[in-house]
């Protein structure tokens, strides 16, 4: 992977991580009295599980397991009460999103003191100023990108979600494990290659994009759209192809987006998640059609989408764009994402839609967008998924 001259994470790239391997680069990270500290999902993985068991025979290490989805400051900060007398120096998150989050979140309280609270929001009372732990991240999922990022994604005591963005959060060396992601089910595959999707098309339509961001961009977007639906066959079928590619294409799409932020896509998923705890990828292809249409119309966003249907497409422009739009929903479709309120079973009229997404307009990834969205652009585009 090319991409990964772009960012400061070390990634490395294998099909099997035994534990020797990881207590060389414990050692490597750490130095001689390097002690990591695991944060993992209590979902059973097989082969994690089963390196670590290996891995406790070799040294000691600290295991904390309090992440769920969304992952929940009061969680967060219990793990980090746990081991903050424990020595740890390097932080190592085996997982999805979430986990990978909370691991994040966990290096940077233990660095910098405080209450993750602390650190979120639009006028935060603290900064994240220093790194004192090592970092290291490996993905279970096909779409985060959370393992080359540098923000976290948090849900505040008050229940609200923020973004806590910042260098310090970006991990030191990520590693991508094709055996951690072949079982995963048909249902986690597909939220979270749309998650990957949405990143690099977000970075297109982004007004914080340049060359280098769109160049990542386009070619993530690509190869997500080339794989998305035969990694899904795949988990289907227990099968491996299209799998380990799926996890390099939504890593170069994290590399994508850590350079410019989300925007339309993200801000609207967020209120999706707040009061109907939506997954993310799932309320992330919620409005991809619709933030599509907005944004498509912008020349600039239209060139660089017409780039990434020539590498998938046949036609002049015009035609590009719709080939390419009309892929996109026949993978909703046939991925089970949702288009409507009804697809997620929930209630909604008119009256309601500004009561709750007129929050999303505040959010920082909302004011990314290359299209300015109002409220009344707003308005119209969720007022679209009533049917």
């Amino acid at each position: 992977m090319i991409e990964q001259v772009v960012t400061s994470t070390k990634i490395l790239q294998t099909e099997h991580l035994s534990a020797d391997d990881l207590d060389k680069l414990i050692f490597y990270a750490g130095g001689v009295k390097a002690k990591a500290c695991f944060i993992i999902d209590p979902i059973q993985i097989a082969p994690r599980d089963r390196m670590l068991s290996e891995l406790k025979v070799k040294r000691e290490i600290v295991i904390q397991d309090q992440v769920f989805p969304n992952p929940k400051v009061s969680d967060i900060m219990k793990m980090v009460d746990n081991i903050r007398n424990d020595g740890v120096n390097v932080i190592i998150g085996i997982g999805g999103g979430s986990t990978l989050d909370s691991a994040k979140g966990v290096a940077a309280i233990l660095s910098n003191g405080g209450e993750l609270d602390d650190y979120l929001g639009p006028e935060p009372k603290m900064k994240v100023e220093r790194k004192s732990v090592t970092l290291i991240l490996i993905p279970t999922t096909v779409g985060t990108g959370s393992e080359v990022t540098k923000v976290g994604v948090y849900t505040s005591r008050t229940g609200r979600k923020y973004t806590l963005g910042n260098p310090l959060l970006q991990a030191d060396i990520a590693v991508l494990v094709a055996e951690y992601v072949y079982n995963l089910p048909s249902n986690i595959i597909a939220s979270t290659a749309f998650d990957a999707l949405t990143h690099a098309l977000e970075t297109l339509w982004n007004k914080n994009a340049t060359p280098l961001s769109d160049r990542v961009a386009i070619e993530s977007a690509t190869h997500i759209l080339m794989w998305m639906e035969k990694a899904y066959d795949s988990s289907i079928l227990n099968q491996k192809e299209g799998i380990a590619e799926m996890l390099e294409s939504a890593c170069m799409a994290g590399i994508a987006f850590s350079m410019t932020g989300t925007a339309a896509i993200h801000a609207i998923s967020f209120i999706l998640s707040e009061e109907w705890h939506v997954p993310h990828g799932v309320a992330c292809a919620f409005s991809i059609e619709e933030v599509f249409n907005l944004n498509a119309a912008n020349e600039k966003v239209r060139d660089k989408l017409i780039k990434v249907a020539k590498s998938l497409f046949e036609g002049d422009d015009d035609q590009l764009i719709d080939l390419l739009f009309q892929r996109i929903l026949t993978l909703k479709r046939k991925l089970g994402m949702p288009s409507s309120f009804k697809d997620l079973n929930i209630e909604m009229t008119k009256e309601k839609i500004k009561d709750l997404f007129n929050k999303s307009l505040d959010d920082p990834k909302m004011k990314n967008n290359i299209v300015d969205v109002d409220e009344d652009v707003l308005f119209d585009l969720i007022n679209n998924k009533i049917y």
